[in-house]
């Protein structure tokens, strides 16, 4: 796998075979021991463009591949079939790539027990085993994959030689090998500060001053950034003349035992009280219960195993802050002292573990010239010297794991607060908190603490929204609170306008020597090149949050690959990853991305609205598929035009599956409109089809969805479509927007924008929703009881549903024209439309369906004075909602079943239905006609019942409900009141 593809046997490299058979065999190896199915086979070797015959072909590759290995003398059935799929069963260790890994988890260990000269040679063999490029030649999108995978681990293991390197003083040897490696990979930071210190350890520090002009001219020129703190930092040292940049004499391992004899001896070790750690900070605030945990957990006394603690969390959260304040908390439960480092774990030139050793067993009475050579054996001691004492260690800013085992010590009495920005699983810690935002209140807290209570409670309602500006963030709140402070003259609104542009935001969140931005840029400068390319392109389309398929689709990569790196951001707290599959920025985070530097080779395709538009793609492809399982047989889904899906993708194959996908993307999806439609004309035509098709299929949703902030992006969409003359985006959006305006009872609005909307559809020619738009204009001609034009917009929906053969659509509408035309006084005509469509549905087994026609055909009995017989369709309809669970139809239903009952004279049960009816809508939202018929109904039983006290109260109730809606049922109840309240109570 490590340079051109074979098999190897008896020491003879067999070829794979042709490009394709090649790419076969490394999909097999590479997964060895696992199933690989056909369809994967054929992604991976041919991505989209397989042939019809592929399978066909794959498996004429496996057979060959047999051959090759039956003609070694090898198992031909290594290379099994299982199911629909092959599984090639070798060892791990006989594919070169699985063991370069082994070899550089081996020298990981080494390193971290201290046996730096294994760990260098296990380096330089999983190195070795490298014979050019990562599977040469082999075409397909799995092999580009794996190609860009190996090639990095070998850049990571180089790097990782390097630094044992210098460790063990070979600093001349380097340098040709890191000279060459820097002019392959100009762009990685990293190798440039290991060149400098080689070079300067060689003496020759002009060399090494001119590596550093180097890193800075390339940097600016690929990435427009400067060198980061790191290498600054080492360049003014190497200017200052540091003297601990020399290369340093291996110091002589001092035995275990020499050691022991000389303590033992009253020798040169004392019992040194060390007290390191910085000044606790003064206006700490927040984190009450986690400072009390953490607390407890190392003050106590009778634990049986050393207390650790880490913290986790991004930049800028307050780890240290914590860490430290925990410290100075339980210190006097630690009368041996305190030791502290700073592990420098989130740049490039991170604390070596023997150095940070040999520093506390200096502080801890051990002579410099006895402490031992290596890590291991500086562990040992340092565990050694601990033990008997109570010691409490605060390690900042860890790196990893590795890093900070060797500084644990052994002692049960001892305790360690150690914090990274990831969390360290290999760390047996007793105790972990990951960090997250402050509250509201926290915020508000530290500004109080900072500024003065008097300064921030005059503008409360400003020092709220400066918070909020801040994301919560402590660093950000800290920050502002320090440039109030600074400025007696500024108020909290003052600052508050400064942070309101996005694009100054970070800018503005800068003070002395703290900046929110150098928080982010620490991180993003350890990504690599595709992690750093997937940070800065999700940043528009990754809000509030984003799934993991969509994001892959969005970036145009692989689930697998695409969840690797997004965990890889997640490890380096520069995304959040609130549930499995789904991740977020931070809002600063998201500014900090939004505003780097794009390369001029950007991979992702930024200049062009690549990832938006592959975004919009997927989510109209996973919406429509949603649709469709919402209202199957809808022929809105036929005229949903949509990319074929990404081989492999997973189904939505139930309605629940569906909700929850809606339910989980529906913001983004809402969101990725929004950004296009900021383009306004620079907007592509076609996309603006695919949104307005995107938040039709959403709104099939109703109540899992935000409608109304839907409406508003729609409302945009509409304009701009406008713009562009795409009459068939146009008619959409405004059918949104008259859909919301109808479930909210906004009849005007409602009106304006399905008119809008039919026309537009007019134009398009599409039929399917404007025989939708037309039944939301009938809904709204017969809410402001204009029976006659609603009838009239019934039939022409009818007719459209016919022609485009919609029957359950058609038989709806059919069920709505009937009931405009039984309140405009003519439910003789509505009745035979009740009886075909109570047929079609009961054919259908549509349970919703029948419920909804009986209770529309009672009304039409009851208005025609047929009461008994509306009496029995309203209780077939009851029992079928009991039976079926339909409550919405159900309690409609029971107040016109009142309604019947109150005119036969039967006032008991009718004020018992109609109490249960008000019941059910008082706590639905969104129902308000059907509360205030409700409500109203049930006055006039309570009238006829003479207690009228709870006719007024009702009536009044039902008067306050229509008003508010804008429902000229409102008159109703307004005459009632007024009958009502001229009753003596």
């Amino acid at each position: 796998m490590l340079g051109s593809i074979g098999i190897q046997i008896d020491g003879t490299i067999v070829p794979g075979g042709p490009p394709q058979q090649q790419a076969t065999l490394a999909a097999l190896a590479l997964r060895s021991g696992h199933v690989v199915p056909l369809h994967e086979l054929m992604s991976g070797v041919w991505g989209e463009a397989a042939p019809g015959s592929a399978v066909m072909i794959l498996r004429t590759y496996v057979w060959r591949l047999r051959k090759i290995l039956e003609g070694g003398g090898r198992d031909p059935q290594v290379l099994a079939s299982v199911n629909d799929g092959y599984r090639l069963a070798v060892p791990p260790a006989t594919v070169d790539a699985f063991r370069a890994e082994q070899l550089a988890a081996d020298a990981a260990r080494a390193r971290e027990a201290g046996r730096h000269e294994e760990a260098a040679a296990l380096l330089a063999e999983a190195v070795g085993l490298w014979r050019g490029e990562p599977l040469a030649g082999v075409p397909g999108p799995f092999a580009e994959q794996q190609r860009s995978r190996l090639s990095e681990l070998r850049r990571q293991l180089l790097e990782e030689r390097f630094a044992l390197d210098l460790l063990l003083g070979r600093h001349t040897q380097v340098i040709p090998e890191l000279t060459a490696f820097i002019g392959e990979q100009p762009l990685r930071e990293r190798p440039y500060g290991f060149l400098m210190r080689a070079l300067y350890a060689a003496g020759r520090q002009g060399d090494a001053l001119a590596v550093f002009g180097s890193a800075r001219e390339v940097l600016a020129a690929e990435l427009g950034l400067d060198p980061g703190p790191e290498l600054r930092t080492l360049h003014q040292r190497m200017l200052a003349g540091d003297a601990e940049l020399a290369a340093p004499a291996p110091a002589p391992a001092v035995p275990l035992a020499t050691r022991e004899e000389t303590a033992d001896a009253g020798g040169p070790v004392s019992a040194s009280r060390p007290a390191q750690l910085p000044a606790d900070i003064a206006d700490f605030s927040g984190r009450a219960d986690t400072l009390s945990a953490l607390c407890e957990a190392l003050g106590d006394r009778d634990r049986t195993a050393l207390a650790v603690a880490t913290v986790s969390g991004m930049g800028g959260i307050g780890k240290s802050a914590l860490a430290l304040r925990v410290a100075h908390r339980v210190k006097e439960e630690f009368p041996d002292g305190q030791l502290y480092a700073d592990l420098r774990g989130t740049g490039a030139d991170a604390a070596d573990p023997g150095a940070v050793l040999a520093s506390f067993l200096s502080a801890l009475g051990v002579p410099r010239q006895e402490v031992p050579g290596s890590v291991e054996d500086r562990a040992r001691l340092f565990r050694t010297v601990l033990d008997g004492r109570r010691v409490l260690l605060l390690l900042d800013d860890a790196r990893d794991t590795a890093q900070v085992k060797p500084l644990l010590p052994g002692a049960v009495h001892c305790a360690v607060v150690v914090t990274s920005r990831a969390h360290l699983a290999g760390v047996p810690s007793g105790t972990h908190v990951q960090l997250t935002e402050f509250s509201p209140a926290e915020a508000l807290s530290l500004l109080r603490h900072v500024v003065g209570a008097h300064r921030v409670d005059k503008e409360e309602a400003a020092a709220v929204a400066l918070v909020g500006a801040c994301a919560h963030l402590p660093l950000a709140v800290r920050i502002v609170a320090a440039r109030l402070a600074a400025r007696p003259g500024w108020t909290v609104a003052y600052l508050l306008a400064r942070l309101a542009d996005e694009r100054r935001r970070l800018s503005e969140l800068r003070a002395d020597d703290l900046a929110v931005s150098a928080v982010f840029e620490l991180g993003y400068r350890q990504l690599t090149v595709s992690q750093a390319m997937v940070f800065r392109s999700l940043a528009p389309v990754a809000w509030p949050s984003i799934g993991l398929p969509a994001a892959a689709a969005a970036l145009g990569l692989g689930e697998p690959e695409t969840e690797t790196l997004l965990e890889a951001l997640v490890d380096a707290a520069l995304l959040e990853s609130p549930e499995a599959g789904r991740y977020r920025y931070h809002e600063l985070g998201r500014d900090f991305a939004l505003h780097v530097p794009q390369p001029d080779t950007d991979p992702s395709g930024g200049t062009d609205f690549a990832v938006e538009r592959r975004l919009l793609n997927h989510l109209l492809r996973r919406a429509a598929e949603a649709f469709q399982r919402m209202v199957p047989g809808d022929p809105v889904h036929s005229t949903i035009a949509v990319v074929s899906a990404e081989p492999g993708e997973q189904r939505l194959a139930t309605l629940a599956q569906a909700r929850a996908w809606v339910v989980a993307e529906v913001d983004c999806a809402v969101h990725a409109v929004q950004l296009l439609v900021a383009r306004g004309e620079r907007a592509e035509p076609e996309l603006l089809t695919v949104a307005a098709d995107l938040l039709v299929a959403l709104s099939s949703f109703g109540q899992d969805i935000p409608y109304g902030r839907m409406a508003v992006t729609a409302r945009a969409l509409a304009d701009v479509s406008a713009l562009h003359g795409n009459h068939h985006a146009a008619g959409r959006a405004h059918f949104i927007c008259g859909n919301a305006a109808l479930q909210a009872t906004q009849l005007a609005q409602a009106r304006t924008e399905s008119e809008l909307a039919a026309e537009a559809c007019r134009r398009a020619g599409d039929r399917s929703i404007l025989q939708q738009a037309y039944n939301d204009l009938g809904v709204i001609a017969q809410f402001e009881q204009r029976y006659d034009d609603a009838a009239g917009y019934f039939d022409r929906a009818l007719a459209l549903a016919r022609e485009l053969g919609h029957r359950s659509g058609g038989l709806t509408t059919t069920l709505n024209a009937a009931l405009a035309r039984i309140r405009g006084g003519r439910a003789d005509e509505a009745l035979p439309a009740c009886d075909e469509a109570l047929n079609a549905l009961r054919a259908m087994a549509d349970h919703h369906g029948i419920a909804h026609a009986l209770c529309v055909r009672g009304q039409a009995l009851h208005e025609l004075d047929r009461l008994p017989e509306a009496l029995a369709d309203y209780e077939q309809c009851l029992e079928l909602c009991e039976a079926e669970r339909i409550p919405g139809q159900r309690a409609q239903a029971l107040y016109r079943y009142a309604e019947t009952l109150r005119v036969l004279g039967r006032v008991e049960p009718a004020l018992e239905a109609a109490a249960r009816a008000v019941s059910y809508f008082r706590t639905v939202p969104d129902r308000d006609r059907d509360r205030g018929y409700a409500l109203l109904i049930h006055a006039r039983i309570s009238v006829d019942a003479e207690d009228h006290e709870q006719a007024l109260a009702h009536s009044r109730e039902a008067l306050e409900v229509f008003t508010r809606a804008g429902l000229p049922e409102a008159g109703q109840a307004r005459l009632l009141v007024d009958a009502t309240g001229a009753v003596p109570v």
